[in-house]
């Protein structure tokens, strides 16, 4: 799946993206037709490497509610990482996450990609409640959130869990 915004291009992870960035293979991810310089996947994203390509096996294929890059369409550069937790819940419920490599941040790219993707999930019949969370002192996502009409729902001694009014 693709979606594009005014300087990106969004699109999901296939398997073989996921296996090349396991392996943090620049070369096969060059080969896909993106730039990478070495930055991505970030640390948190790495991680969860192995949940997505679950996630992809187990829905024989994307339905969307799963991992995406955030590719800028001049260059073709990836410039982070964006999506949801998996499937909607029985409430309807999905968790938005987003990260975008250091080099990238402060230009706008995280929320250009996140208002985009909220707009697509909002769009979608089964989706009734989005949701977030981040650090405390995550500054620059609670910055995000923020701007995007995410509110406070609740806190822990870790983290701010925030909701998206529909």
């Amino acid at each position: 799946m693709k979606l594009e915004t005014n300087r990106l291009l969004l699109q999901t992870l296939d398997l073989n993206l996921i296996e090349a960035a396991a392996k943090r293979d620049t070369r096969a991810i060059e080969a896909m037709g993106y730039k990478t310089n070495g930055e991505w996947p970030g640390p948190d994203f790495f991680e969860a490497l192995p949940y997505f390509r679950e996630l992809l096996i187990k829905n024989n294929g994307t339905k969307g509610f799963d991992s995406w890059i955030i590719v800028e369409k001049e260059t073709k550069e990836i410039m982070g990482g964006i999506g949801f937790l998996g499937d909607p819940d029985p409430d309807g419920m999905i968790e938005i996450g987003f990260a975008t490599n250091e080099s990238q941040r402060r230009k706008g790219y995280c929320f250009e990609a996140s208002h985009k993707l909220l707009n697509w999930a909002s769009s979608q019949e089964e989706v009734k409640c989005i949701t977030a969370r981040c650090k405390f002192d995550n500054i620059n996502s609670k910055n995000v959130l923020i701007k995007l009409g995410f509110q406070v729902d609740h806190r822990d001694t870790e983290l701010i869990y925030w909701k998206y009014p529909r």
